[in-house]
This record gives structure tokens, C-alpha cells and sequence, in this order.
């Protein structure tokens, strides 16, 4: 007879007694009985099943927070040598990328991995400074961090920044220092592989051909961050998320007294002759140039000048 039905059948006795002392031993019978059934449904799962469900649930929960994304952001230096590392929401960097040959010099063998962020910024820039990439002359670098938490990557950005600015003070070096801050872009992505530059890069050029459509992303790949800061600050173009601490070195360029010289001298025009004169800095073929229109009292002359070098890169004259 089934547990259920002994129940059952002590409580239709229990029903017809009236003697107390019986009322209270079959109360106890079923209390007895309720009991070995509650047993009995436990015993259903048997143990080992019950331990290995427990291990099941502990093991998804587990995999489950380590597979919930962890906040990685990347941090990249560019100024010739193309760096960027990847760092955690402890800001120790997990990986270091190479985006140029002169990166790999910078570095010099140098294990990065498993450093807290600020140690590897010195390191970086203190490497960058030894092997002549940033000088008096080129004094402008570009800070980016790419991230998806907009006010923890804007604090990064402007601690890297700072950082920057005070290691190359310490070498008596007056920096400009250009930062910007952004999300992931699978376009800029694409674009710094294509290139071999930096996504920090790939977004500066980017947001000058957004305020300067004239310009192709070609004819701005190859300059370097100097180049870059130095158009922008000759056409005071002004942007809203990029910073600019510190005015970059103008002493690798020719001044304007310099460029007028030489190209009145090959005009075989004086100074006392001029009508006229201009001159605007430019791009052509991933070169600074400095475009020149003058005129005298026979001709108007148009000519392009490297602002580096001082080459004559093309001239015109109209009599």
C-alpha cells in the first residue's frame, strides 16, 4: 500500500474514534507518515546528481563573469614612430602595437606588458626624446585614447596628455601637445591599416578635412604631427574635441622672409619693385609647401616652395 493511500486510510479511522488516546496515536502515525513522504521526494535526485547540478551552476556563473567585457581602452602616441598600447580599467597595459619601423626602434626591445600606464608613457616618450624624435625642432605629439566610457576615456586622455607635457619638461623641452578622444570606428580602423598610421592619426586628419574639405586623406597621410599641428595653427582651424597645450616649433620651417628671399631672387625681382605680394602655407603631395603670388610691373609669378627644405617645387609666370 502506497504511502498516500495508509494516509488516507488513517484518517477515515481517525474520523470514527472518539477515544483520545487513539486520536493521538494515529495523529502521530500520519505526522510519521507525512514525513517519509517529504524523505522520499528528496531521495528522487540522488545525491552525486545533486552535487554535479551545483558544480554545473557554479561553472556558468563563473563563465559568465569572466565573460562580461572588461573595459580595455588604447592609448596611442604618434609623432613619427606610430606606438599604442592597450590597457585595462587598471590602467596597466595588456598589449603594445607597433604601427612603423621607427616604433620598433623606439621601444628597443622593451617588455611594456604588465606595466602600470604611467611607467610606459615615460618610458615612450624618455625613448622618443633619446633618438631624436622629439626635438626643439619637432616638438608636437598626439595623444589619443579610444574608448567606450566617454568621461573615463576624456580623464584618460587629459592625464596622458599632462604626463607628456611634464616628462619632456623635465628634459627642458617646451612640447605641444595635441589630444583627442574618441569611440571605436571600424572606417578609421580600416584606414590605419591601409596606411600603417595610427586610428589617433587616421581621426586628426579626418576632423581637418571635416573643417578643410579641400584636402584628400592622401595628401595628408605622410605629414608628420608637427606638419599637421603646424598647418592647423597657420590656418587657425579650431575643432571642439581635440586640445592643443603648447605652441609647436616653427624653427624646421622657413619663414616668410626667408621664402619671399628666394623666390625674388630666382624671379630676378627686387623688393622695390614688388607690386604685390602673398603668401599662404599649404599641402602638395604630402609636403608642406608655401604658395606664393607676387607681381611687378611685367608679370604676376606663382610659385610653391617646400617650407622644409626651401625647393622650388613648381613656379609660373604670367607676363
Amino acid at each position: 500500500m502506497k504511502n498516500k493511500e495508509i494516509k488516507n486510510q488513517l484518517k477515515k479511522e481517525f474520523q470514527d474514534i472518539h477515544m483520545p488516546s487513539r486520536k493521538e496515536q494515529l495523529m502521530r502515525d500520519i505526522e510519521y507518515i507525512d514525513q517519509l513522504e517529504v524523505q522520499q521526494i528528496k531521495r528522487k535526485i540522488p545525491r552525486k546528481y545533486q552535487i554535479s547540478f551545483l558544480a554545473l551552476a557554479c561553472t556558468l556563473i563563473f563563465a559568465f563573469m569572466i565573460s562580461k567585457p572588461q573595459n580595455v581602452y588604447s592609448v596611442s602616441f604618434e609623432v613619427n614612430p606610430s606606438i599604442e598600447l592597450k590597457i585595462n580599467h587598471q590602467r596597466r597595459v595588456e598589449d603594445v602595437i607597433c604601427h612603423n619601423d621607427d616604433a620598433l626602434l623606439v621601444l628597443d626591445e622593451m617588455d611594456l606588458k604588465n606595466t602600470d600606464l604611467d611607467v610606459a608613457v615615460n618610458a615612450i616618450i624618455g625613448s622618443m626624446f633619446k633618438y631624436g624624435y622629439i626635438t626643439e625642432a619637432k616638438n608636437s605629439v598626439l595623444v589619443s585614447v579610444q574608448g567606450s566610457d566617454k568621461e573615463a576615456r576624456e580623464a584618460l586622455k587629459q592625464d596622458v596628455a599632462t604626463d607628456v607635457k611634464d616628462i619632456l619638461s623635465g628634459y627642458s623641452l617646451k612640447a605641444s601637445v595635441v589630444s583627442q578622444d574618441y569611440k571605436f570606428s571600424k572606417e578609421r580602423e580600416e584606414l590605419a591599416e591601409k596606411y600603417g598610421i595610427s586610428v589617433g592619426k587616421v581621426t586628426l586628419i579626418k576632423k581637418l578635412i571635416n573643417v578643410s574639405p579641400d584636402y584628400e586623406f592622401a595628401d595628408l597621410v605622410d605629414l608628420s604631427i608637427n606638419d599637421l599641428n603646424t598647418l592647423i595653427h597657420y590656418k587657425n582651424i579650431q575643432f571642439k574635441t581635440i586640445t592643443i597645450d603648447g605652441v609647436e616649433s616653427h624653427s624646421g620651417y622657413l619663414s616668410d622672409e626667408e621664402v619671399r628671399t628666394k623666390v625674388l631672387n630666382h624671379a630676378q625681382v627686387t623688393l622695390n619693385d614688388l607690386k604685390s605680394y602673398e603668401d599662404e602655407l599649404d599641402v602638395k603631395n604630402n609636403q608642406l609647401v608655401y604658395n606664393v603670388n607676387f607681381m611687378d610691373a611685367y608679370a604676376s609669378y606663382n610659385y610653391q616652395v617646400n617650407a622644409i627644405s626651401g625647393e622650388i617645387v613648381s613656379f609660373d609666370v604670367k607676363m
